[in-house]
């Protein structure tokens, strides 16, 4: 998939869930960051499960700041998990509206893309996977559906 139709899909999204090392896409990226704040202006659902780093915790911060999102809503929002050595090597999943019908998953490889690069998206059964495991790690955090 084109980052282009990722974009588009974003825009339209109900509910996005993220699991990222960094934040970067949603608090550098400054087409992601304003889709990011018209969508939370327009209540879609945003959940986020990411690393205890250094830079995690400044761009939760600046996503904060810059989206004026309430810290009782951020806390809402965000599953901060211990630092693991594996966070180097890992990279952005969003799913798109993990509760519809047809659900989407995307892997982003790269930071500075642009919108004709390509994205890996995965099949049914791979994306239904992910929203599994993503309400598994919420729930045992969280004790409740993201």
């Amino acid at each position: 998939m084109k980052l282009k139709k990722l974009i588009s899909i974003e825009k339209k999204a109900d509910e996005v869930w993220v699991v990222s090392p960094d934040l970067h896409y949603d608090t550098e990226n400054d087409t992601f960051k304003n889709i990011v704040k018209h969508n939370l202006h327009r209540n879609t659902k945003y959940r986020y499960i990411v690393p205890a780093t250094r830079s995690v915790l400044k761009h939760i911060t600046k996503y904060q700041k810059d989206l004026t999102i309430p810290k009782d809503l951020s806390e809402e929002m965000f599953l901060i998990l211990p630092e693991s050595e594996f966070n180097p090597f890992l990279n952005e999943l969003a799913i798109y509206n993990p509760n519809s019908d047809k659900p989407i998953a995307c892997l982003s490889v790269w930071k500075n893309c642009d919108e004709n690069d390509e994205l890996i998206s995965f099949d049914d059964d791979i994306v239904a996977g992910f929203i599994k495991n993503f309400k598994s790690v919420w729930k045992k955090y969280k004790r409740k559906n993201p």
